[in-house]
Formats: C-alpha cells, structure tokens, sequence
C-alpha cells in the first residue's frame, strides 16, 4: 500500500513481459530505446509518461537478476 508498483508484470499484458504498471509499456523496449541514445525526456515524451516510471522501467531492465 505505501509501497507502490511502477513495473509488474501481469500475464494479460504484453504476453507477461515487465511493463510500466497502467501502461502496457515493456520495459525492454524502453531499455533498448535508452540504449540506443534516447533520453529519459525523450521517451517520457513519446510514450506520455512520467520521467519516474520510465527510469524506473529502465533501472529494472539494467539491474542484474539475483541468482
């Protein structure tokens, strides 16, 4: 409740890859539009999201999964 979740991953939504909760927005895409030079504003922009939820999109794709 005071912890709210700005990925998740729901098997109705984007055949239940990561994705910005509300959204539908996978998270891979975004790190590989980050990747590839856009910024954080850019794509905040294109996809008419907050800057918070699209760093956040993009920390989960660069954080090494713990074994």
């Amino acid at each position: 409740e005071n912890n709210p979740r700005i990925v998740v991953v729901d098997p109705r939504i984007a055949f239940g890859r990561l994705t910005i909760d509300g959204t539908g927005i996978a998270t891979s895409i975004l790190k590989e539009r980050y990747s590839a030079g856009d910024s954080i504003d850019e794509l905040a922009a294109d996809y008419e999201c907050d800057r918070l939820s699209i760093e956040e999109a993009i920390r989960c794709e660069l954080s090494p999964i713990a074994a």
